[in-house]
C-alpha cells in the first residue's frame, strides 16, 4: 500500500502596494546640512547662535528679557546675547533712557544670512560648492568637513532634480 502524500500548494504571497501620500512641505528634510552649512560658513559659535537669530529675525524689535526668554529652551550660555551683539549680529536701535528699555534688531548681516538659510530650505537656491565660497570644500578641510561636503553635493544633486520637475510642471513659486 502507498503512503499518501499530501501535496500542498504553494499559496502566493499578494504583494503589498504602498501608495504614499505626497508630501507638500518638506524643506526641514534637509535642515541638517544646511545648519550645519550656515554655522560653519558664518562663523557662529554654536546651532543654538543661528537658532536664535532665526526666532529674532520674524521679530523687528526686540528686548534683550524677550532674547533671554527664547534663550531659555536652548543650550545654556550666559553671555551669548552680549557675543552677538560684539559680533555684529544684532545691533542697539534704541538706547535705554527714562521709562524706556533698550531696543535691539538684527544687523543685516543677519537678515542675510537668515534669507539665505531660508532659500536654501525651500529650494530656491543650492549650497555653493566653491572653495572660495564654501569652507568645507578647502583642501584642507578636516574629515568631519568633508563629510559635509559629501551631504552638500548630494543636497545640490536633488536640488537640481527637484527644481527641473518644478520647472516642468511650471508651477514655480514666486
Amino acid at each position: 500500500m502507498k503512503p499518501k502524500v499530501k501535496i500542498h500548494k504553494r499559496r502566493r504571497r499578494r504583494k503589498k502596494v504602498y501608495t504614499g501620500r505626497e508630501t507638500r512641505w518638506d524643506f526641514m528634510q534637509h535642515w541638517t546640512v544646511i545648519r550645519k552649512w550656515a554655522v560653519l560658513n558664518y562663523e557662529l559659535k554654536s546651532t543654538a547662535d543661528l537658532e536664535i537669530l532665526m526666532h529674532l529675525y520674524s521679530r523687528q524689535l526686540f528686548t534683550l528679557p524677550e532674547c533671554y526668554e527664547w534663550a531659555k529652551f536652548m543650550s545654556w550660555d550666559r553671555h551669548r546675547f552680549n557675543r552677538l551683539l560684539a559680533e555684529d549680529w544684532i545691533h542697539v536701535w534704541r538706547t535705554r533712557s527714562l521709562g524706556e528699555s533698550a531696543m535691539y534688531e538684527l544687523t543685516h548681516k543677519a537678515k542675510k544670512m537668515i534669507t539665505s538659510v531660508y532659500k536654501k530650505m525651500t529650494g530656491l537656491e543650492p549650497i555653493p560648492e566653491s572653495s572660495r565660497r564654501n569652507k568645507a570644500f578647502r583642501k584642507n578641510a578636516p574629515f568631519a568637513q568633508k563629510t559635509l561636503a559629501n551631504a552638500i553635493r548630494s543636497f545640490n544633486q536633488e536640488h537640481k532634480q527637484h527644481l527641473s520637475l518644478v520647472l516642468d510642471k511650471d508651477e514655480f513659486p514666486q
